[in-house]
């Protein structure tokens, strides 16, 4: 592993005259209009100033958002190798400047050949032990170039930003099993599929409120109307309380000791205890670990384009109308005849162009539709303005064809 220090490199940022004043910009130069522009404007950044007022005093003071993530610097698809960079970014920067490679630094890059996994906080240590540093009531003595005097620099860690298994090996919580949620943890609503031979997560009608149509429609969560609350939101404090007494031994050796599977042979929720909570203001933080921007977008347009056919390899399988029926999800709109094989599965689900086709009902589909409809002039392709224009035709429709939505992909 390769460590670089940043002490250094802030003192180095201080000594630049512009530098210096835009350190300063999120207190003296913010619009504030109750409007999120920065992350100054969020709940999370206002917490920690009623928390630490002492810190929230000198605007200079940095909060860092960590990132971490693997790569293969060998560009060669036959190589397992994994290098793994951890960068941090300056949030008291305007927004158009921190993510500028100019103000991002670097401070481990731990090399591989093999991905750190659940032992990355070892590699860590260094980069922990500086934010101790920086923590301190003296802080650290940095010459201010734009005001010509020296003042005591401080830093908290403010989050970290990955996408999902590297939030895994940061957090210590497990990205699968039956209490992979970050934000249920315990309270995770999830069931094993027989057929599909995977866990998924229900019961998200709890995150409605409570007079939402949805929750009394039976269909939408196991055949009953959703009566329960959404889960509680588990701040700092709550975390730890679950997460104190965890005891690992790291390594991939023989000496290593992972957290044990529960009573019931599954995946523990959490399978360490992050080397984060050494920080003092770590219990104080409500948020801790996020997942950046592009995987949730990525995921979420994969998946929803997925189920409705239109990109893809199909989410309709066999083994997904088994689960479904043994459920009790929509039986009597989602397919006509009795799937018992994949004889009969083809004949019901397969036009003859081999394409998937999915049957909405009447109050769906007119939703579809409307649309569609507002879709009609902000699409370009003729072929799609003529799809568009086939299906709101039909006066009273009986179904949406993914085949139609196939052509709109463009």
């Amino acid at each position: 592993m390769w460590y670089f220090p940043i002490i250094p490199c802030l003192k180095s940022l201080f000594r630049n005259k512009t530098n210096a004043k835009l350190m300063r910009c999120h207190k003296e130069e913010r619009k504030e209009d109750k409007m999120l522009r920065h992350p100054a404007d969020g709940s999370q950044w206002r917490t920690i100033d009623r928390a630490f007022p002492e810190f929230e005093g000198d605007p200079r003071n940095i909060r860092f958002g960590l990132s971490t993530d693997g790569f293969n610097p060998f560009s060669e698809l036959n190589s397992g190798h994994s290098t793994w960079p951890v960068t941090l970014c300056m949030f008291i920067l305007p927004p158009w400047i921190c993510m500028k490679r100019k103000f991002i630094m670097m401070p481990a890059l731990i090399q591989g050949p093999k991905k750190p996994d659940n032992d990355i906080d070892v590699y860590l240590k260094p980069l922990v032990d500086e934010l101790l540093q920086l923590w301190k009531e003296e802080g650290v003595r940095v010459w201010d170039e734009d005001k010509q005097e020296m003042f005591n620099l401080q830093a908290l860690l403010f989050v970290t930003i990955n996408d999902w298994p590297a939030l895994s090996n940061l957090s210590g919580q497990t990205n699968k099993g039956y209490r992979a949620c970050t934000h249920s943890l315990d309270d995770t609503d999830s069931m094993y599929l027989k057929h599909g031979k995977k866990v998924v997560y229900m019961g998200h009608c709890r995150f409605l409120h409570a007079l939402h149509h949805l929750r009394e429609s039976g269909m939408h969560f196991k055949g009953a109307p959703e009566t329960r609350k959404k889960p509680l939101h588990h701040n700092g404090k709550h975390v730890f309380e679950m997460i104190k007494d965890v005891r690992v031994v790291f390594g991939k050796g023989l000496g290593n000791q992972p957290v044990p599977n529960d009573d019931d042979r599954r995946a523990t929720m959490w399978k360490k205890k992050s080397i984060f909570w050494e920080l003092p203001y770590w219990e104080t933080i409500d948020v801790h670990n996020a997942i950046d921007v592009m995987h949730v977008m990525k995921n979420l347009c994969v998946n929803v384009l997925g189920f409705m056919g239109v990109y893809g390899p199909s989410k309709d399988t066999l083994e997904a109308r088994w689960d479904l029926k043994e459920m009790g999800h929509g039986m009597t709109y989602i397919w006509k005849r009795e799937i018992t094989d994949s004889t009969t599965y083809a004949a019901a689900v397969l036009g003859n162009t081999g394409e998937t086709s999915y049957e909405l009902p009447v109050p769906e589909t007119s939703v579809e539709l409307t649309v569609l409809e507002s879709m009609r002039e902000t699409l370009a392709s003729d072929e799609g303005l003529d799809s568009i224009d086939r299906m709101l035709g039909d006066a009273e429709p009986e179904c949406l064809d993914a085949r139609d939505l196939k052509k709109l992909e463009t």
